[in-house]
């Protein structure tokens, strides 16, 4: 299952989360997991222990660069600066929302999933290989998502069986995850 959300565009109503009170910690790319999620999962909720391996692009968020764009001299960056400097200026729940991390695991609380959660950085091979490694005897939930400088995410999602992904194309490939999204589709 593949969605693209246009800049502005609304995702997700707070109101039709189980835990409501964490949408605070949603940035546009959680919003978009999320959300198709909860459509993947419709018809049939995963088994709680089900593994989810979840690859996430390069953040190009905007907003986020703009707040450090107004926090530096750009004549004087240093990583030491940005540490010292900048990293206390911009509020810890900004910084939470662009943890790597933060969109496989409120997929994982949203839908109660307790089994193994990985994340990989924006590599197709990295994820379908990750699948295909895990121990688990059924379906796997594999996922790619990818948020752009003007606001516009991308989000992809799919039960697969691990032996399903073997002699896949893309292993070994240098291909982005998002693109096995937008270019296979899942039953």
């Amino acid at each position: 299952m593949f969605h693209r959300f246009e800049a502005g565009e609304e995702i997700l109503d707070p109101g039709s989360l189980r835990n409501g009170k964490l949408f605070k910690y949603y940035n546009r790319e959680t919003m978009a997991a999320v959300a198709t999620a909860a459509l993947l999962f419709s018809e049939t909720p995963p088994p709680a222990d089900t593994p989810f391996f979840y690859a996430t692009g390069e953040t190009e968020s905007c907003k986020f660069f703009e707040l450090i764009r107004q926090k530096v001299d750009c004549e004087h960056f240093s990583s030491r600066f940005y540490v010292d400097e900048i990293l206390p200026r911009i509020s810890p729940l900004v910084q939470f929302k662009m943890m790597r991390n933060m969109v496989s695991c409120m997929v994982a609380i949203e839908n109660g999933l307790k089994g193994d959660n990985s994340l990989i950085l924006d590599s197709a091979s990295a994820l379908l290989y990750a699948a295909l490694s895990s121990p688990y005897s059924g379906e796997v939930i594999i996922g790619a998502g990818k948020m752009y400088a003007d606001d516009v995410v991308e989000c992809g999602l799919a039960f697969v069986l691990p032996s399903e992904l073997a002699g896949h194309r893309m292993l070994g490939s240098d291909s982005r995850a998002i693109d096995f999204f937008r270019e296979e589709v899942w039953r």
